[in-house]
């Protein structure tokens, strides 16, 4: 499923070309993949495998209605179970991060 992440000249450009906003503030953070995933749990080892699921659950919650119009529910299940056992297997390698970018603007007058 192809995905679009704009840089940071892009979104200046766009926002300046739109014209109704002044961008004040725009920022970009760096952080892993995983990091709303709450590490400090008393009762659970967070392994890789959880680490996975995790990931896996998070791309499912915005992914799933756009798949199911294009391919249908019943594979969704074994998808994203396999999407988990993929990116278990990538995190094992490689810690992976993604970017968040920030903006704050204030409409033109």
């Amino acid at each position: 499923m192809p995905l679009y992440h704009p840089t940071i000249e892009e979104i200046k450009q766009v926002v300046a070309a739109e014209g109704s906003f002044i961008l004040q503030t725009l920022k970009a953070f760096k952080i892993g993949l995983d990091a709303n995933l709450q590490e400090d749990i008393v009762d659970h080892v967070v392994d890789s495998k959880m680490r996975g699921e995790f990931i896996a659950k998070y791309h499912r919650a915005f992914l799933e209605s756009i798949l199911i119009a294009q391919f249908g529910e019943d594979i969704m299940d074994e998808l994203f179970s396999r999407f988990a056992k993929q990116i278990t297997q990538f995190m094992e390698l490689k810690s992976p991060d993604v970017f968040n970018i920030t903006l704050f603007m204030t409409k033109c007058q």
